[in-house]
């Protein structure tokens, strides 16, 4: 909670900081725009002003005559004048320049100056060539200070007001916003391995926010599956083992229990040997599932598939031919791909070893490779004895078995096709079944032809 609320103040923080530099860009671009425009209007009123004294000024027994309308206009422009003759002498006032002397430090002709009369008031000196004469106009800038500072001095009051509202208005949206937080959090602390049902229930719209809790949840599904399938790998494991493990202690128990002759001890040796060997294969395939399932641990390298479907395809003709099984095998064109050859090989000859071990005499299996699209498409066609429709939403789960009567003694440990799955899965790939009792199986491996981004071998089901 602490850490929520120091995130709330460093939001609300940023915020007010972004919004101040904002508003004292507007402030101080806006005083620049409006100083512009004042010093424009009075730069082109005094160039007006200079133009049309030029046009009517006369000069009678060394005076200037401006006519009173000209003076009117000048008057409502609150623009004074000064005309000098050729010595310098002013001849002429109108004005402000009535109470005011001409001040001493003059602009050159055409060029605008801010200086103060009398020490009181300000304005801004042009001055216009006449004939042997200057006219000196000047204009008066203390209105335009004076509101430039007044502007200055509100914005100087709203924008801490502002900034006060938005601080208080930030912070209440930054509770507002952070509430799912502070909720998502306080599921997670009451999480644990122990109990991973809890989810976040809350009535979130379809915002970041909402997409991290639906993330988490799915995060959450995710880690229950994973932890009930250990469990349930621990409890099959177990269970798997505790049946040779009990037989080999019997047998132990009964070898010692008496002298035997050595014909019998070798027997009975021969019998633990074989409960040992099926130990040893169920942890190896455990091993493997467990390598499998480990994200990154996969050797991708460019692989031909057909190459390695005739190569695999060898080893099984021999077990074809001897139940007397149809085996034909196409993989044509360009069927190359990057991943792990030794894993696909096995997924493979998991398949065909079911295939096999379900396809009577005289039955068909086809394997082939095709491409399709952006992948390459591996098929494991056979005539065998099908699945039934209930057993097929489990084929992949370890330690299952379609067939009841089976046993670890009498067949596999139902880890083959999880394996497979699993490898699949870690070549971003997918498995496809199509099955029908007393008709046979179909059973496809989908391998894109692209690195997967991320392989990982966990199951997604």
């Amino acid at each position: 909670m602490a850490k929520l609320g120091r995130l709330r103040v460093r939001l609300v923080l940023w915020t007010i900081t972004l919004e101040a530099i904002l508003l004292l860009t507007f402030a101080v671009t806006l005083l620049l725009f409006l100083k512009n425009q004042q010093d424009s209007q009075i730069e082109d009123a005094l160039r007006l002003s200079g133009a049309q004294l030029r046009s009517v000024v006369e000069t009678q027994n060394d005076t200037y005559v401006v006519p009173d309308d000209v003076i009117a206009q000048l008057n409502r422009r609150e623009i004074s004048v000064w005309i000098l003759d050729g010595q310098g002498e002013v001849r002429f006032r109108t004005g402000e320049a009535r109470n005011f002397d001409l001040p001493d430090d003059l602009p050159a002709q055409g060029v605008f100056r801010d200086v103060t009369l009398g020490g009181e008031e300000h304005v801004r000196l042009y001055i216009v060539p006449l004939a042997e004469a200057d006219i000196v106009l000047a204009y008066s800038v203390d209105d335009s200070r004076v509101f430039l500072q007044q502007v200055a001095v509100g914005f100087a009051i709203a924008i801490p007001i502002m900034l006060l509202l938005s601080a208080g208005g930030g912070l209440f949206l930054a509770n507002r916003a952070l509430a799912p937080v502070t909720q998502i959090t306080e599921t997670a602390r009451r999480i644990n391995a122990e109990d991973l049902s809890r989810r976040i229930q809350m009535n979130l719209p379809d915002d970041e926010i909402g997409e991290l809790a639906q993330t988490f949840n799915a995060m959450l599904d995710r880690l229950d599956r994973a932890f009930q399938r250990e469990r349930q790998l621990t409890t099959d494991a177990s269970h798997e083992l505790r049946t040779p493990l009990g037989v080999l202690k019997m047998q132990l128990s009964l070898a010692r229990s008496r002298p035997r002759e050595t014909v019998e001890l070798m027997t009975m040796m021969q019998a633990m040997e074989g409960d040992v060997d099926r130990m040893t294969r169920l942890v190896e395939q455990l091993l493997t599932l467990a390598r499998v399932e480990q994200p990154g641990l996969m050797n991708f390298a460019l692989c031909d598939i057909g190459g390695l479907l005739h190569d695999l395809g060898s080893q099984y003709q021999a077990v074809a031919d001897e139940k007397a099984i149809q085996f034909t095998i196409f993989a044509e064109g360009d069927l190359t791909l990057p991943c792990d050859a030794d894993k696909i090989r096995q997924a493979i000859a998991n398949l065909m070893d079911n295939a096999i071990k379900y396809t009577s005499a005289n039955g068909k299996i086809r394997l082939e490779a095709v491409q399709q699209s952006e992948c390459i498409k591996i098929t494991i066609a056979d005539t065998g004895v099908g699945i039934a429709p209930e057993h097929l939403p489990h084929l992949f789960e370890r330690f299952y078995r379609a067939d009841s009567a089976r046993t670890s003694t009498t067949g596999g440990f139902g880890l083959g096709l999880p394996i497979t799955k699993a490898i699949v899965n870690a070549h971003g790939g997918q498995i496809e079944v199509h099955s029908e009792l007393n008709v046979g199986t179909t059973i496809s491996i989908i391998l894109p032809i692209s690195i997967p981004l991320f392989p990982t071998g966990l199951n997604s089901d």
